[in-house]
């Protein structure tokens, strides 16, 4: 028997984001974490990427750095709504921590077209 919270949903509810956003996402936000850190550990057999990200680090090293520490802060705080979102609908620790760390790696796509949805959803079928 499936357990439900206060809005009438399944307390343990969780789905990963569309493959697409997986495949985008993750490796995107790491690129742009080693390019703006730590550029030498871009493999050489990236060629022109390689090339590219180098001259982005040393010609706008600012705006590279705060890229990162403004998607980094993004993922936080969406990381810190999806806790509350979570708490809101009364879900178990184990979905919670789930639905958190998928939006830390993926952002909006784990919170915004996964979650969310589901939870209108299940407001508009209690009334």
């Amino acid at each position: 028997m499936v357990r439900r919270g206060r809005i009438g949903l399944d307390r343990n509810y969780f789905a990963l984001p569309h493959p697409f956003w997986m495949i985008v996402l993750a490796p995107s936000l790491a690129f742009l974490l080693v390019t703006a850190f730590s550029p030498d550990l871009i493999p050489p057999s990236l060629g022109v990427v390689r090339t590219a990200s180098f001259y982005v680090y040393e010609n706008f090293p600012y705006i590279t750095w705060l890229t990162a520490v403004a998607a980094i802060a993004a993922h936080i705080f969406e990381g810190l709504y999806t806790i509350k979102l979570c708490y809101d609908a009364d879900m178990t620790t184990s979905a919670t921590i789930k639905w958190t760390i998928s939006t830390l790696l993926f952002g909006f796509s784990s919170i915004l077209l996964r979650l969310r949805p589901y939870l209108q959803k299940a407001k508009r079928s209690q009334f």
